[in-house]
């Protein structure tokens, strides 16, 4: 008799640029006989009460031409996602986990007591959070048997906080770090259960590289899987004098990061 699939639940974010990125390679890769997704559910993007304050801040970081480029390519991606057939498209996180069925809902507070009562009761292996936007307290993180993972697009502890490829880009870093870690009640700490570096090689522009990175990112989270089932997780310690917490960047580090040659769009 074959052991039972590892069960896992994720926690994202609402985001129409990146995130689609990461789950259709991960939806597509995740083999099914191995592993059990309960469901995946996305919280409010970047934590903005609303669209327009979240138009403000990004606004703000990239700036008119740019901005203005992103919202064609939402625009654009909302109009493929309400006339093409979900076979030929899946542009949002909703419509992925859709064509792959998979449940999926929007919560707006994960640490809700109803929100992990009812997680609870689904009995996930793991819980993953894909940059949710929430922290998750301690309620919430004893909910899985084996561990509350986050897949954080950065080298612990020294870029914790929002924006890590943006962070590392800026600080003229040759390559770009993947960790996996458990979750604590604190932002991006815990014990570090697989990282992944891929060289930059010349790349010049964040849109792309974040991109690269979220594919990166689901290709590491299935390898874990992988490690759990199989009992091959090798935990290592966060140095923690090395720690260092990264805000959003704003119009300054924007424009610093474009005089340095770099493109944000």
């Amino acid at each position: 008799m074959s052991p039972r699939p590892l069960r896992l639940h994720i926690i994202t974010e609402e985001d129409p640029f990146y995130l689609p990125v990461f789950f259709r390679e991960f939806l597509a890769e995740l083999p099914p006989d191995r592993f059990e997704l309960l469901g995946i559910d996305i919280t409010p993007p970047l934590n903005q009460p609303t669209r327009r304050a979240l138009a403000r801040k990004l606004y703000s970081f990239y700036g008119g031409l740019d901005f203005v480029r992103l919202l064609g390519r939402y625009a654009a991606s909302k109009t493929l996602d309400l006339l093409a057939p979900r076979r030929w498209w899946s542009g949002t996180i909703n419509r992925l986990a859709a064509r792959h069925r998979v449940a999926c809902r929007v919560v707006k507070n994960v640490n809700a007591p109803k929100y992990v009562a009812e997680l609870r009761r689904l009995a996930p292996d793991l819980l993953v959070s894909v940059a949710a936007s929430q922290i998750f307290k301690p309620d919430l993180l004893s909910v899985p048997r084996l561990a509350a993972v986050n897949v954080h697009t950065g080298p612990l502890p020294s870029y914790r906080g929002m924006m890590p490829v943006f962070w590392q880009m800026y600080d003229r870093r040759k390559s770009i770090v993947v960790t996996l870690h458990t979750m604590t009640a604190d932002v991006d700490v815990g014990t570090i259960l697989l990282q992944r570096e891929v060289p930059l090689n010349g790349d010049r522009s964040l849109d792309l590289v974040i991109r690269k990175m979220k594919r990166e990112g689901a290709q590491t989270l299935i390898e874990l899987l992988e490690r759990y089932r199989t009992g091959a997780v090798e935990p290592v310690a966060m140095d923690r004098s090395r720690e260092h917490y990264h805000s959003f960047p704003g119009r300054a580090e924007a424009a610093r990061f474009r005089h340095m040659g770099y493109r944000l769009v």
